[in-house]
């Protein structure tokens, strides 16, 4: 098959110009952007924010296919949803106006699966999610705490083309979900758009979360996975992610992780 475009997550503010020509040097292609503040959307100085960096994106050659949406606190707390809500919509149309498709969001903890509060949280999700269809644009959320059985029963409940999952296989196990990565794909493949390249080990006794690992090296069983996911021709953003200071040790996790996920796929 022909080469992947694979991404990368660029959080704004983090990092130097410099930064993009490495990822461009070891095989990155896209990018997924992360932390569109104020400083992006607001007003004609937002405007022109915005301008300059899709133009330094553009000349790096790592045109943003994604985004991953700041909502702090997620979308299911009724104490954080309504001004939560109104930011996604506005970062959507921030996208949209920029030609992104994909928004991805961690929505937060799940306290009740049923009830008046789980009923009114689909009512708002369903105006979100047809937003997002409108806009011709996908609202997926991260791989967090929520179970897959739940997420599915969330999905069938809103009934919207336009929403589904980003799969974070290495999440799967830092939430120590009940599923494995590949039993939540089968229950949700047909909501998975978006995938996060991601491995990780469960967490030990007497931790909540697990930790991440370079990709390969977890318990995510990613390499057999990833290739299922790419035979049952998923065509969404690939994008990788790890989680550690940016310098030598990850631009050689992201360098060996882009090279894994081209053998994989040359081998399918």
């Amino acid at each position: 098959m022909d080469k992947l475009e694979i991404g990368a997550m660029l959080r704004l503010g983090t990092f130097e110009p410099s930064y993009l020509e490495i990822l461009q040097d070891i095989g990155i292609r896209e990018s997924q952007l992360c932390r569109v503040t104020e400083k992006y959307l607001h007003g004609e100085a937002g405007m022109q924010e915005s301008a300059e960096l899709i133009q330094r994106l553009k000349q790096t050659q790592l045109p943003p296919t994604s985004i991953f949406v700041a909502a702090p606190g997620g979308i299911i707390d009724p104490k954080c949803r309504c001004k939560n809500m109104v930011n996604i919509c506005r970062q959507l149309n921030w996208a949209g106006r920029r030609g992104i498709k994909y928004a991805v969001c961690h929505v937060g903890d799940l306290p009740e699966k049923e009830g008046a509060a789980f009923d009114q949280f689909i009512v708002e999700l369903q105006q979100l999610a047809r937003m997002a269809e409108e806009n011709q644009q996908m609202f997926l959320f991260e791989t967090g705490s929520i179970d897959g059985d739940t997420l599915l029963k969330i999905f069938q409940a809103v009934g919207s083309p336009a929403l589904g999952l980003n799969l974070d296989m290495g999440n799967v196990l830092i939430y120590n979900l009940p599923e494995s990565p590949l039993e939540l794909y089968q229950k949700l493949g047909a909501w998975v758009k978006a995938l996060h390249c991601k491995d990780a080990k469960r967490p030990q006794d007497g931790e909540k979360f697990g930790r991440e690992t370079v990709l390969g090296e977890g318990d995510s069983g990613f390499v057999k996975l990833f290739q299922k996911i790419i035979r049952d021709g998923f065509q969404g953003p690939i994008v990788i992610e790890r989680e550690i200071p940016i310098g030598p040790e990850q631009f050689k996790d992201l360098k060996n992780a882009v090279e894994l996920l081209q053998k994989l796929a040359q081998e399918n």
